[in-house]
């Protein structure tokens, strides 16, 4: 069940490029704190509904749409610190840093690399529900994550071999959010939305994710001075999720963590609104500490 009662209408995006790849993005305007959202793979329009949610009416919200889910052609190899670098450039170029972070599922390790190497571009990070990869995931999980990932990535990936996107769109899908993904997304985005997500999907499966699971950092550098950190988790999503979560927080010093109950990996679209409220109250008492 969501919490919204209708389906959301796109802002028009904005195109822009950054040496050679194009991005686009939404920017609501206004002399509010800066909001950048950095949303997951597979769907550029996760954070949609919290873009335009009356919980961040007061911030200037700009929602990113990252290389590779425009209809520009994107270079082979993208890394994660090549879309940090798109981010951070974003942000110099409206002239709107520092800026409060939030990313999504695989845009948390882009929200993370920028925090790491541009901590003056970062007021704040909100990282909901980051992706179960190596990097991130409880050393303990890493057998089970080969053993539940391994089978399903590689039927999606043989999905894509043979043109069946919406086969591997699904698989992928129905493993991290599931069975339910396209009724909630079609709902909350409408079915031109998903079916243009479902077309768009062979770059996740042939750059993003190798680049996300290519991705690592040092442990250590998330002890150093760092903006306050939020970490989000869906109260019914996978206990691993759970251990992630715990784990970041044991390695970033005085990090927040908020969980939603009754929401899984869907939460931006089933929970926008509390979602975007935990999200305000945390930038609002961080920045008057």
């Amino acid at each position: 069940m969501t919490d919204t009662a209708s389906t959301h209408v796109r802002p028009e995006l904005i195109r822009w490029r950054t040496g050679d790849v194009e991005l686009s993005y939404t920017d609501s305007g206004g002399d509010g704190d800066v909001m950048l959202l950095l949303h997951g793979g597979g769907l550029a329009d996760w954070f949609t509904p919290l873009a335009a949610d009356p919980a961040l009416h007061g911030n200037r919200v700009i929602r990113l749409v990252r290389a590779g889910y425009t209809d520009a052609p994107v270079p082979d190899g993208l890394t994660v610190s090549d879309h940090s670098e798109h981010a951070a450039a974003l942000l110099r170029h409206l002239g709107v840093a520092p800026a409060h972070v939030v990313a999504h599922s695989s845009g948390c390790t882009v929200a993370l690399q920028l925090a790491m190497t541009h901590p003056d571009l970062v007021r704040t990070l909100s990282l909901c529900e980051p992706p179960l990869v190596a990097a991130l995931a409880d050393p303990v999980d890493h057998e089970l994550l080969r053993a539940q990932f391994g089978p399903a990535i590689g039927a999606a990936i043989a999905a894509v071999s043979r043109g069946d996107l919406p086969a591997a769109f699904d698989t992928f899908m129905t493993l991290v959010c599931g069975a339910d993904h396209r009724a909630v997304m079609t709902a909350t985005l409408g079915a031109d939305v998903v079916e243009d997500a479902v077309n768009r999907c062979r770059y996740l499966f042939t750059q993003e994710s190798p680049a996300i699971n290519a991705w690592t950092f040092d442990p250590a550098t998330l002890a150093h001075p760092h903006p306050p950190v939020l970490l989000i988790q869906g109260g019914a999503s996978h206990p691993t999720v759970h251990r992630l979560i715990a784990r970041l927080a044991g390695l970033i010093p005085n990090a927040t963590i908020a969980t939603i109950p009754d929401a899984n990996h869907l939460l931006p679209l089933t929970k926008p609104t509390e979602l975007g409220r935990i999200i305000d109250d945390f930038c609002r008492s961080s920045t008057t500490r």
